[in-house]
């Protein structure tokens, strides 16, 4: 949401945006995770990715591009890059032993490795050695303390950079960087190092790569990179290394000054925001103590992406309740912002027949909320430009507090019944609407749907999201007159949303059960003629594609008492080389037939939906080939 928000904001600057996010497919735990549920890892990132993609349409976001580092362009990128670094010496092959953190995806030092025993993870560790590709990022040290010296802009909020120049120089003491492995031959799940294939890309030299692979033409280097704080090392330093590596040139002295132009490769800004929390505690699946985005968006796209906006500081971790998510809301949407809208549009409408007059009569009181007025968007656009919403948002609804107080002073249903009262009145429903004019267009990259609202209740056309912040005159006069005022948040009954939250977490629980689109059933038959039927477990020896046929894999199957040449048409849901050493069931006593000009013996049993992609039934481990299926 905070890169929504982002994207949305630039593009109201009036700059050409390109919003980049994805998928991270690659590494040890997506191996581990598919091998426990019997498919390929393919398979699982297939099922898992789509998760993202609909939950962001549904969340309103608009990313240009979902990467998915399974991409063939993504892949091709961290080959030609792996291949140039390997070329420059950047890259070399030795031995390596050390302690990998499973969760980390990476091998630990001994004083991470004590971080992680102190919070209880000591059991992600484990020993490895193995042959290994490295990175010399020993040697990028100098450049890398003086890209945190010189362009402190590169890490931001600024102690998380102080975060990551401890890392890299501890103390100001400099040597502590060690080279890094950036190749697996303890897996085979990741991109296979070109010439090399028994070694396999580390996923973070890998993922890091996606931001080259899927960046659009001349939209390079990216203004901003926006991770959480528990990525940030691998982004600020391992990535602007991989970086300098990748466009550096001959006679560079990595010993020496940075070069400028080497800087404008980079990142501009490594953006690390922090952990929503519950209570003290960092959110886990497996403590159960989260927030599922059902549960938020239960109040809408809008007030969700509000909350989190508002009551974020980047960088920093916050609690999150629902006892304090309901009292934001109900606070800043239904009793301020919404309430004041929908006062003051209903005033222009019984006082002027729904035309905004011209302020021309100031008291102090008016003065002082002009004032106010005029600084609002400058000093707004200044704190969220720099990535400041939760700043911006919070001076914008003290404004917006110092208007219902203006209204409670200025009184405009006394002054609607005094005639010689007729400009003042006019002053404070000018105010009123400019300043709402201003909150729609301001608050559009936060909550794009109900700014669209207040702006079409105060009679403006087309899209405020289309509206440039520079094109933003506060005082300019109304352009039409108001509509009816749409209500934009309703006040939240706590006892009763709680109820509701509950309820979706109890169908969140349940199984699922999902909609089938599967044939009919077919006419009964009796017991005897299926007990003609003999299945059996078989292991698949071989598997090959047959020249050809777009849907025939030829395998040889051990049935434990022969071994059997079985057609199956499954290509177009599994590759060969994944089908070997597969237990599968065998309809063995099928009468054999001829197909492409290969004698088929056999059948494998597949469940498949009506669109006919088979799903291979698959025995336990232990069943041996030949055991009868009953």
């Amino acid at each position: 949401m905070l890169g929504d928000v982002l994207a949305r904001h630039h593009r109201m600057l009036g700059e050409d945006v390109y919003f980049l996010t994805g998928t991270d497919e690659h590494g040890q735990k997506i191996e581990k995770t598919a091998a426990k549920r019997g498919i390929t890892p393919q398979e699982l990132v297939d099922e898992v990715a789509p998760n993202f993609e609909n939950l962001w349409k549904e969340m309103g976001l608009t990313p240009d591009h979902f990467v998915r580092t399974t991409h063939a362009r993504h892949k091709a990128t961290v080959q030609e890059r792996f291949t140039q670094l390997l070329g420059t010496g950047d890259i070399y092959k030795a031995s390596y032993k050390g302690l990998y953190s499973v969760s980390d995806e990476a091998y630990v030092t001994e004083t991470q490795a004590k971080e992680l025993q102190a919070q209880g993870l000591a059991h992600q560790l484990v020993e490895l050695e193995e042959e290994s590709y490295f990175f010399r990022l020993a040697a990028y040290e100098n450049w890398l303390i003086q890209l945190y010296e010189k362009y402190p802009e590169f890490v931001q909020p600024e102690f998380r950079l102080n975060e990551v120049r401890q890392f890299v120089s501890p103390n100001g003491e400099r040597g502590n960087l060690q080279d890094l492995s950036i190749s697996r031959t303890s897996i085979t799940w990741g991109i296979p190092v070109p010439g090399d294939e028994k070694h396999v890309v580390y996923v973070w030299f890998d993922a890091l790569l996606n931001y080259l692979s899927a960046c659009k033409e001349g939209h390079w280097p990216p203004t901003i990179n926006l991770v959480g704080k528990d990525i940030l090392r691998f982004h600020a330093v391992y990535w602007p290394a991989f970086l300098m590596a990748m466009y550096r040139q001959e006679g560079d002295d990595l010993n020496g000054e940075l070069p400028a132009r080497i800087r404008e490769q980079l990142p501009q800004t490594v953006l690390a925001h922090g952990w929503w929390l519950m209570g003290e505690t960092k959110m886990s699946k497996s403590l159960g103590n989260i927030v599922r985005p059902k549960e938020l968006l239960h109040f809408g796209t809008d007030a969700a992406r509000f909350f989190l906006m508002r009551d974020m500081q980047i960088g920093h971790d916050r609690a999150f309740t629902f006892e304090s998510f309901m009292d934001r809301l109900n606070a800043d949407l239904a009793n301020g912002l919404g309430n004041l809208a929908s006062r003051s549009i209903s005033m222009i409408q019984r006082y002027r027949a729904g035309v905004v007059p011209t302020a021309t009569v100031f008291d102090d009181l008016d003065r002082e909320v002009a004032e106010a007025g005029r600084k609002v968007p400058v000093e707004y656009l200044a704190k969220a430009s720099a990535n400041d919403f939760n700043g911006a948002l919070d001076g914008l609804w003290v404004y917006l507090r110092q208007l219902d107080g203006y209204i409670v002073k200025a009184e405009p249903w006394k002054l609607a019944k005094e005639e010689a009262n007729k400009e003042k009145l006019d002053t404070v429903l000018c105010q009123l609407y400019r300043a709402l004019r201003a909150t729609a267009v301001l608050t559009a990259p936060v909550m794009p749907g109900m700014a669209q609202l207040l702006w079409e209740s105060l009679g403006m056309t087309g899209q405020v999201s289309e509206q440039r912040f520079a094109d933003l005159a506060f005082e300019a006069p109304a352009a039409a007159p108001v509509n009816d005022p749409k209500p934009l948040f309703a006040r939240i009954d706590k006892d009763a949303a709680m109820t509701e939250i509950e309820a979706i977490k109890t169908a969140d629980m349940a199984p699922a059960q999902p909609s089938l689109d599967v044939p009919p059933m077919k006419e009964n038959i009796d017991y005897d003629t299926f007990a003609k039927t003999d299945l059996r477990v078989g292991l698949i020896l071989e598997a090959e594609e047959v020249p050809k046929s777009k849907k025939l894999i030829k395998m040889k199957v051990d049935l434990g008492f022969e071994q059997r040449t079985i057609l199956g048409g499954i290509k177009e849901a599994y590759a060969p080389a994944d089908l070997v050493g597969r237990r599968v069931v065998v309809v063995a006593n099928l009468a054999p037939r001829a197909m492409m000009g290969i004698e088929s013996h056999g059948m494998l049993l597949c469940a498949s939906d009506n669109a006919s992609k088979p799903y291979l039934i698959a025995p336990p481990e232990d069943a041996k080939p030949g055991f009868v299926v009953r």
